[in-house]
């Protein structure tokens, strides 16, 4: 990252109590970065961390945009980074936060903490959904 480059983070905290419309701006924010030319890293915590599984987005699709799933698979495809909560990936996301996810999560994605978003949003812009 550089000044004249600065790194896109994006975090989203929202689940699909919204029907995934929060979930469908943020990749959509992201897929606009990386077309920018600029690195992006989507955080997903709290709720927001169901989006790091794979078939949580099948069937959603907000008016006007494609379909959520074929954007978190554009996104990943086109570089931008996904990371999933440390302590949320567990917690927040599916099953009992003693034992580990049932689902797996999607390809290329990474559990970090909040340290590593702190250091991916230092001299960039963050945008939360």
């Amino acid at each position: 990252m550089t000044e004249s480059n600065p790194h896109v983070l994006i975090m989203l905290t929202v689940g699909k109590a919204d029907n995934g419309k929060n979930a469908t701006m943020a990749f959509s924010c992201g897929m606009s970065a990386l077309a920018m030319g600029h690195p992006a890293t989507i955080f997903l915590t709290s709720d927001g961390s169901v989006w790091g599984f794979q078939g949580s987005a099948e069937g959603i699709r907000v008016q006007g945009f494609p379909p959520l799933e074929d954007l978190i698979a554009q996104y990943l495809d086109a570089g931008g980074d996904l990371i999933i909560c440390s302590v949320c990936h567990k917690t927040c996301s599916t099953g009992n936060p003693h034992s580990n996810p049932t689902i797996e999560m999607l390809p290329q994605t990474q559990i970090g903490g909040f340290a590593t978003i702190i250091d991916r949003g230092m001299g960039g812009m963050t945008v939360t959904f």
